[in-house]
């Protein structure tokens, strides 16, 4: 098992033969030159670049290159791909035969378009107001803070992936539906606020707190 949050990309090609270290160094820099806005990690230990989201991995397997573009790539080349083994969301290359740098290329210049234009298309406000905690009835111990905006009016959906702060701690969630009407019949949108956040701000139910709020990529 790798040990994600010390390994760098280049801790995890050093592990390999000199001649699979050389096709993994050419993919990365394959990726890089085309993704180069990108971040460099290991996610579910494999090398992974992301630019608002997890763009491509890639992983050297015991007979195979592998190639994850996710599904969104994977279906985009999916005329490429027909002489290849293929999943849902991967593309073997085998070893013993050319590895397609060009077709990998494209791939992750496609992701990385991709990126850009959901970020692009973001809602890049950020709101700022104070609000009281309130107890949740679902869940032991939960809370949570109403967001005082109609969200599909203001992200375009009914569910919005945020970042937001509570008196400043940080905290990546989603605002969601809680399923009644507010007294003048809009919706009740609301951000859960965790126990954890609660103990390090020293707040609690009926406390009020300052929150910003920023839609994040998924």
């Amino acid at each position: 098992m790798f040990n994600e949050i010390c390994m760098s990309i280049d801790d995890y090609i050093a592990r390999f033969p000199e001649e699979t270290q050389n096709i993994l160094r050419e993919v990365r820099m394959t990726i890089r030159e085309n993704a180069p806005d990108a971040i460099e990690k290991i996610s579910y230990g494999m090398p992974c670049f992301w630019q608002g989201g997890n763009l491509i991995y890639f992983a050297a397997m015991k007979n195979h290159l592998g190639i994850y573009p996710t599904a969104d790539g994977m279906a985009a080349f999916a005329d490429r791909l027909i002489a290849y083994k293929t999943s849902k969301g991967a593309v073997q290359f085998s070893w013993n035969k050319p590895i397609p740098y060009d077709l990998i290329a494209e791939m992750a210049a496609y992701r990385a378009s991709g990126k850009e234009k959901e970020r692009q298309k973001m809602n890049e406000k950020i709101y700022e107001y104070d609000a009281i905690i309130e107890s949740s009835e679902i869940g032991k111990g939960g809370a949570y803070v109403p967001f005082p905006y109609d969200v599909r009016e203001e992200f375009g959906k009914g569910r919005a992936t945020v970042h937001a702060t509570f008196d400043g701690e940080p905290y990546d969630g989603s605002i969601v539906n809680m399923g009644v009407k507010n007294p003048d019949g809009s919706v009740c949108y609301i951000l859960g606020v965790l126990k954890e956040i609660r103990a390090k701000i020293g707040k609690q139910p009926g406390d009020t707190i300052r929150i910003t709020v920023k839609e994040r990529g998924n």
